[in-house]
């Protein structure tokens, strides 16, 4: 006779839509809870773990309701000897302290992490709480855990002296057992106002990191210096062999302008084997740029299903350098976003041909080009791309032509063509003149010809030599 499985422990939750908790309304909460915990024990039996995950998330507490939900925490719950904050592993207090003067948020972000003093946390998300320095002070026992793997601090209002902080406790490593950075496998920091200082803080962070798998690093104002401090930084710990099943990056809103950092991203994505998402959206890449990230996915040889390489700049030759990257990546990619380009009709030619000549039989199931300059000459090359009733791409559930410029005939075809797979088209250019400027001469063979081997190989051998963080 097969023996049933136990149940897992359960995740608890405050009831009810984004609102205001206060002492009442945390000890209704309290209640709710035990009568769930309590339930569930009959199942399990005593001595099981009954509860491993927590969400606060998206409820503004009081000090008071802070205390009372602190409280049920800590101590021994019905019938047991150990405290709840035992078993939980995962902690998500996000969006805690909405609309509360400074002096109240720090304390019930105190009285939260505090609480969790006995825990062995492995994921934390303090997300969408206005920190700042000293609210890291308040987090600090829910952060320093040598047991942390995953931690989310986006839109936080981190400054570079907090993101010093952070950095700080990740870090450390004075009793010679390892430091906090050494063991996590994912870390977000994202809409922060860090600068350049804060990016140093991330490279500091990033050094010490071996195992991460996915790493989130975009829209904290660092600039072209910080940019080229977490490129460099990235290069180095890949180089080095650090993090090597690294799944998903997202470096989004950063400046990879320079020339170094086009270096350091090509070394360091061409050493991926495992990444199947990367997001580069404005990046101010450009047309090089992308050329050596797009040659570096190919010779990383990842299995990449997203891609967005959206407010880069790229025009013609860009487009051109993807599309090689789409024929060659197997047919693997199922998100593509490059909206908000220079690409033209004939950029937007090159994909489609990418896509309507693989023989692999392509996964896509999103097209962004939003915002591309396109017009009939780049929508009739989708249209042939896709096939009768879509059978050449017969996976794609989305494609966003927004903001370009289709005459109402050219419409009329991409709405037959598509139909409810086509996104919202109503800053559409109704004149159809986007396609105006293009050479009707142009001739691909004018085109920039694809990187030589031999001078990938004086590029690897030139990039040898990292930015200095």
């Amino acid at each position: 006779m097969a023996s049933s499985s136990v149940p897992s422990p359960i995740k608890l939750e405050p009831p009810g839509e984004r609102g205001f908790v206060e002492e009442g309304d945390a000890k209704e909460m309290v209640s709710l809870w035990t009568q769930q915990l309590l339930d569930h024990q009959k199942i399990v039996g005593d001595g099981a773990i009954l509860c491993d995950r927590i969400r606060l998330s998206d409820k503004s507490y009081t000090a008071e309701a802070a205390r009372v939900i602190a409280s049920f925490l800590k101590e021994p719950f019905e019938g047991t000897s150990a405290p709840l904050v035992r078993g939980i592993v995962e902690a998500d207090l996000s969006d805690i302290i909405a609309g509360r003067m400074t002096e109240e948020g720090l304390q019930v972000l105190q009285t939260v992490c505090d609480a969790f003093a006995d825990s062995e946390l492995v994921d934390v998300n303090l997300s969408d709480n206005a920190i700042g320095e000293q609210g890291i002070g308040a987090c600090k026992t829910a952060l320093d855990k040598k047991s942390l793997e995953r931690l989310a601090l986006c839109n936080n209002g981190l400054s570079q002296e907090t993101m010093a902080q952070v950095a700080d406790i990740l870090t450390n490593d004075e009793d010679g057992t390892g430091c906090i950075a050494s063991n996590m496998t994912k870390i977000h920091f994202y809409n922060n106002m860090s600068g350049e200082g804060g990016a140093k803080e991330f490279a500091r962070i990033l050094e010490r990191c071996t195992k991460l798998e996915d790493i989130r690093f975009s829209s904290t104002r660092a600039g072209k210096a910080g940019s080229d401090i977490v490129a460099s930084a990235f290069d180095a710990s890949l180089s080095e062999g650090h993090n090597p099943n690294l799944v998903k990056l997202d470096f989004c809103d950063n400046n990879f302008a320079n020339k170094a950092s086009h270096e350091a991203l090509f070394r360091a994505l061409g050493t991926t084997k495992s990444l199947n998402y990367l997001d580069l959206r404005d990046c101010d890449l450009e047309d090089d740029g992308i050329k050596k990230v797009c040659h570096a996915l190919f010779e990383s040889d990842s299995a990449l299903e997203h891609l967005d390489l959206s407010g880069n700049g790229v025009e013609k030759q860009g487009a051109k350098h993807i599309a090689d990257y789409i024929r060659d990546c197997g047919g693997k990619l199922k998100v593509l976003r490059l909206e908000d380009n220079e690409m033209t009709s004939k950029g937007v030619e090159y994909i489609a041909a990418a896509f309507h000549g693989s023989e692999d039989g392509h996964m896509i199931e999103e097209i962004q080009v939003n915002t591309c300059m396109v017009g009939a000459i780049g929508a009739r090359a989708l249209i042939d791309a896709f096939g009768p009733g879509g059978k050449d791409l017969p996976n794609l559930k989305s494609i966003f032509l927004n903001g370009n410029s289709f005459a109402e005939d050219v419409m009329g075809e991409l709405e037959a063509a598509f139909d409810d797979r086509l996104g919202e088209m109503d800053d559409n250019d109704s004149d159809g003149d986007a396609d105006d400027d293009l050479s009707e001469d142009e001739d691909d063979d004018e085109d920039e010809a694809p990187i030589p081997d031999a001078e990938v190989d004086d590029l690897a051998d030139a990039m040898g030599k990292s930015l200095v963080v």
